[in-house]
């Protein structure tokens, strides 16, 4: 073994130009590497036409797709003062479900307070965050109002709902997203038209736990954002992570302005398949129905014949309160294109525009108003079912807009 040893060694100092050869094909591998720096710092555009060019289909388009949509949520995090609060993190049930909230939400004060007590009886406190806290709460005692002040019983907030899929909170379409832009893609544009008025913000996450689940984690979500006791729990599992209550004055205080949530005016924007969750939400569940305002149904999914036992929520979703707006990938007898149940298999019409403007009325058939009933209904202004909120936006707003004068919510007051 030896001897053996020592020929390796030898022959290894013998031949330098196995040394050589090494370093020769490091160098070759070099100009790979930098080829490879420049093809990621292109700056062509990506396209619907370039997309595959740049993201392959499959495993790469999941990962870009969920990178992009994760740098959205910190944009929209950073533009326009949100903040992530749990709605339910019970390991059992799946991925944490969170919603984007007002950085002043009544929910992130209380995980707030919550942490705070969970560290105190760990004993994880230091003596100058105890006297903080005790200066907090000698605060919040002297600050508690005895009454809502006029501005928390006027204020407005504007709910946000995406469609079934892998899109995410307030991300209308990964392939827009990737190839038009955040304005595109997102609701990036109804956040910012809300800010201009001072309205807050709440955007859920249905798809958190994948889309068979869809309805139990909007439920949860709108009951946990908007219900006064905001528990959102029933017979199927409760969730208690971030609702746990603890005797302070402060934790007094926020359940007071949870209270207070319920007066205010709620507008909402429900896209595709969170149009059907939100009309069985209500169905189940009718008390928020008193404090929305106006909703907006974009290619919704939702039949007013779920509501035929409730006739109040049936009115409601066919009075001016509710508009629908539609684009042409939905299944009419006077669609200027033909669809299949799932979207697909579009054919032109070659005498009729497949494109109508955004905001004209749209004519509706026997089917439709079986249906959807006699709300108002308008084109959306595009043939595609991801672009209907950003290519509808304007009459989207001019509905919200129309209901907010007419509801009496003047505080409101549009920034421009």
């Amino acid at each position: 073994p030896s001897s053996t040893e020592e020929v390796k060694i030898n022959s290894h100092r013998e031949c330098p130009e196995s040394e050589e050869s090494s370093s020769e094909a490091l160098n070759r591998k070099q100009p790979m590497s930098s080829s490879t720096e420049e093809v990621k710092v292109t700056r062509t555009m990506i396209t619907t036409s370039n997309r595959k060019q740049f993201i392959a289909d499959g495993a790469m388009y999941e990962l870009v797709a969920n990178l992009a949509q994760q740098a959205v949520h910190s944009r929209m995090c950073t533009t326009f003062d949100l903040e992530w609060v749990t709605i339910c993190d019970e390991s059992k049930l799946g991925t944490p479900v969170r919603a984007l909230v007002d950085r002043d939400h009544p929910l992130l004060l209380q995980e707030g307070a919550n942490r705070m007590v969970l560290r105190e009886l760990l004993g994880t406190v230091d003596a100058d965050e105890k006297e903080e806290k005790k200066e907090d709460d000698d605060d919040d005692d002297r600050q508690l109002p005895a009454t809502p002040s006029p501005e928390n019983e006027t204020k407005s907030t504007l709910l946000l709902a995406t469609g079934r899929g892998k899109v995410r909170a307030g991300i209308f379409s990964r392939h827009h997203l990737l190839t038009s832009g955040i304005e595109t893609g997102t609701s990036w544009h109804c956040i910012r038209e809300a800010r201009l008025r001072n309205w807050g913000v709440a955007i859920i996450d249905p798809n958190a736990r994948g889309e068979d689940v869809g309805y139990e984690s909007f439920r949860r979500s709108v009951s946990k954002l908007f219900d006064g006791d905001g528990d959102g729990d029933d017979a199927a599992g409760s969730c208690t992570s971030g609702s746990t209550s603890f005797p302070s004055s402060s934790l007094q205080r926020q359940q007071q302005q949870r209270r207070q949530k319920q007066s205010h005016s709620i507008y909402i924007l429900a896209h595709s398949a969170s149009g059907g969750q939100l009309v069985r939400h209500l169905r189940e569940d009718p008390s928020l129905l008193p404090s929305i305002r106006a909703v907006a149904f974009t290619d919704s999914t939702h039949n007013v014949q779920w509501c035929k036992h409730n006739p109040h929520l049936q009115a409601f979703l066919q009075k001016e309160n509710c508009v629908y707006l539609r684009s042409n990938d939905v299944r009419s007898s006077q669609s200027s294109v033909k669809v299949s149940s799932r979207g697909k298999e579009i054919r032109s019409c070659d005498s009729v525009a497949c494109t109508r403007d955004a905001g004209v009325e749209a004519e509706t058939d026997h089917f439709w108003r079986h249906r959807f009933g006699e709300i108002r209904t308008l084109w959306a202004g595009t043939a595609e079912h991801s672009l209907s909120n950003w290519a509808g936006h304007e009459s989207i707003w001019d509905h919200f807009d129309e209901q907010h004068a007419s509801s009496g919510d003047g505080a409101d007051s549009v920034a421009v």
